[in-house]
């Protein structure tokens, strides 16, 4: 009996340590260590349970969602409020921005003018104050006397015709770019002026050789003055950028004007002048790009000058203007308004007669480049 009691306490030793390893490998966390599992625990005491850390990914989702801290009110933003999202965003920016000066990010200033093989085509409306004078003969005795004096005194357009003092006329223009810098132009300007009245002074118009000539005052006449001028010439860009250019043009024009004058209070007689120039028209022409809109539109400034010689011919065409340009769409094609003021003065004299007529004031114009 008393050698079994050390065998029997060595099995009941080995049995109770195998219990305590297989509870602890059951039981425990991999974090947890023995001494904690062996550690009494209070009466009472809830063990708290094991709350999971989010993934890196999922907190910083989390993160990004927080709406920012408040800061210091910057320029445009309400006090109180958070400064506008840097991030993703439904409202569009806009598509441009207003022009600014070079250097500050606006947007390029490009002038509207045409290609090479587009056509270029324009109506005006002339608002035109007129002037003028015919002396018909030149070398009137009337006025002269025996060819002393003022030789080249003639009826007034507005005093003694009875010629309307402002009307509108009509150009239209048509210019084809053949080449990068070289363009072929046509133009016509052309009017029927009417008018009718009585005139306060005594004046000559008709050929004294052929008939009746000489006007009395206040003899009810009625008058007519069919009046065209073309234009046909090349135009060379002498200096051209993205956002202006400079011009030479050579111009042959022809200048056509036919007066009739009746009187009633005559016998419904009538006298008719006749007559014709041609002659040569050169110039120099400008054009500047100012400002762009956000919706692609161009401001520019116009300014054209020409000298006319040849002929016996004296005179000027000057436009200076604003134009308006709207692009069409990406192929080079605008439409434009244009807004100036122009004076064409044009004289010639001869042995058999004297002609001058001013036209001056304000024009509106329309167009396409395509």
């Amino acid at each position: 009996m008393l050698r079994r009691i050390p065998a029997t306490l060595v099995v009941c030793l080995a049995f109770l340590v195998t219990t305590i390893l297989a509870g602890t490998a059951y039981a425990a966390d991999p974090n947890e260590s023995l001494e904690i599992l062996l550690k009494p625990n209070k009466q009472g005491a809830a063990t708290p349970a094991a709350v999971q850390k989010p993934k890196a990914r999922y907190a910083q989702r989390y993160t990004a969602e927080l709406p920012p801290p408040l800061m210091p009110c910057p320029p445009g933003v309400p006090c109180g409020q958070p400064p506008f999202p840097v991030g993703i965003s439904k409202v569009k920016a806009p598509a441009c921005f207003p022009a600014m000066p070079a250097g500050f990010g606006g947007p390029p200033c490009i002038l509207a003018t045409p290609r090479a093989g587009q056509w270029e085509l324009g109506a005006q409306a002339f608002f035109a104050t007129i002037r003028g004078s015919v002396a018909w003969p030149r070398y009137n005795w009337l006025y002269s006397g025996y060819y002393y004096g003022d030789q080249d005194r003639g009826a007034n357009f507005v005093d003694h015709l009875q010629l309307p003092r402002h009307d509108v006329l009509v150009q239209l223009t048509a210019l084809y770019q053949f080449r990068p810098n070289w363009g072929f132009r046509y133009s016509v300007l052309f009017k029927e002026f009417n008018g009718g009245g009585q005139s306060n002074d005594y004046f000559w118009f008709g050929n004294p050789y052929s008939g009746f000539g000489l006007f009395n005052p206040f003899q009810p006449l009625s008058s007519k003055w069919l009046h065209g001028y073309h234009r046909v010439g090349l135009v060379y860009d002498a200096l051209r950028s993205c956002s202006a250019k400079v011009s030479v043009f050579a111009d042959w024009f022809h200048m056509e004007d036919q007066i009739s004058v009746n009187c009633t209070y005559c016998g419904n007689y009538t006298q008719v002048f006749s007559k014709s120039a041609d002659g040569a028209l050169v110039g120099l022409e400008f054009k500047r790009c100012l400002k762009t809109m956000c919706n692609g539109g161009t401001l520019s400034c116009e300014t054209k000058a020409g000298v006319m010689f040849l002929d016996n011919v004296e005179g000027w065409d000057v436009e200076v203007g604003a134009r308006y340009s709207i692009p069409m769409n990406a192929m080079g094609r605008w439409g434009y308004l244009k807004g100036g003021y122009r004076l064409v003065d044009f004289k010639k004299y001869q042995n058999d007669y004297g002609l001058r007529h001013a036209l001056e004031g304000g024009f509106a114009e329309f167009g396409f480049i395509f």
